[in-house]
């Protein structure tokens, strides 16, 4: 399998853990700054530094959605190789990147199978760490890129809008587009803490400016951007609605919940189908569990 593919000016590392494909992505900006877009997991920065080595690129520029291990893990391993270069991150992030040790013992407690697969991140000197304000834009030659606050996944999300592409990179704050055998699947990842409110708001906040591409880090970059954002805001509203509905009812099985979604939204079905435990394990069952703990914590009311 190619180690990147190439969409204009862009290369898409995929560095998903372990031999599985198309699950984590990991996107390189060539400019006159070269930008990395979605570091990746701390246990596959060989794959991207592979990229940038067989690409003859140094990054002067890397960007964090959030810093979840998946999106933000190999920012320090990043640092280390590239001194020079500044790490964005939002504001209520910069600490965890700077020191990740509270990071990295949350992430074993929520789930040691993520933990294990997606690496032990490195800490970043604060000298190396920029926080962008919302709305701020940065110029790296050619293409300017606009950073957004997204909470809703996170507190500490945001999304990347790359002019003039007029690509929006959502991280978590959209959900996932996975290209499985059964097809392109879209799939909502709302762990705990998720934030439905926020996360409906902020997809809304991310409609209004119709961009054309959407670039999800799970997974890839994708044309109908703005439709992507509508199917969004309509698959969350009803992943919402199946777990109230049962859980207005006394259902507290887990597995009926998953049958019931299933049988509401054939992308859920055709994603579970796939038979990947690391993705029905680490994101549709804990995407569940998200909403779950949600509604019961009264975030949300149909």
């Amino acid at each position: 399998m190619n180690k990147y593919e190439k969409f204009g000016d862009l290369f898409i590392v995929d560095v998903s853990p372990g031999d599985l494909h198309g699950i984590v992505s990991s996107f390189i900006l060539v400019d006159d700054k070269v930008t990395i877009i979605e570091p990746g997991p701390a246990s596959q920065y060989n794959k991207l530094k592979n990229a940038l080595l067989d690409l003859n690129l140094k990054p002067d520029i890397i960007i964090s959605t959030h810093i979840h291990l998946d999106h933000a893990g190999s920012t320090g391993h990043l640092i280390n190789d590239y001194p020079n270069a500044k790490a964005y991150v939002h504001p209520k992030g910069a600490k965890h990147i700077i020191d990740p040790s509270q990071l990295w013992d949350a992430a074993n407690k929520f789930s040691k199978l993520l933990a294990d697969n997606y690496g032990k991140p490195l800490p970043v000197k604060e000298s190396n760490v920029i926080v962008p304000d919302d709305y701020s834009e940065i110029n790296i030659g050619k293409h300017k890129v606009k950073f957004i606050y997204t909470p809703g996944h996170a507190s500490h999300h945001m999304s990347i809008l790359l002019y003039p592409e007029n690509i929006i990179f959502t991280g978590d704050s959209a959900g996932g587009i996975f290209n499985f055998k059964s097809g392109k699947v879209y799939a909502i990842t709302s762990p705990t803490p998720f934030k439905p409110i926020q996360y409906l708001e902020s997809l809304e906040k991310m409609k209004s400016f119709k961009p054309k591409y959407i670039a999800p880090t799970h997974y890839g970059i994708h044309e109908n951007g703005y439709e992507y954002l509508e199917i969004g805001v309509d698959r969350t509203k009803l992943w919402l609605d199946v777990i109230n509905e049962d859980l207005a009812k006394g259902v507290e099985d887990l597995n009926k919940i998953v049958k019931d979604l299933m049988d509401a939204d054939k992308d859920f079905m055709n994603a579970v189908n796939e038979n990947i435990q690391f993705f029905t394990d680490g994101f549709l069952i804990e995407s569940v569990k998200g909403m779950i703990n949600a509604i019961k914590n009264g975030d949300y009311k149909k």
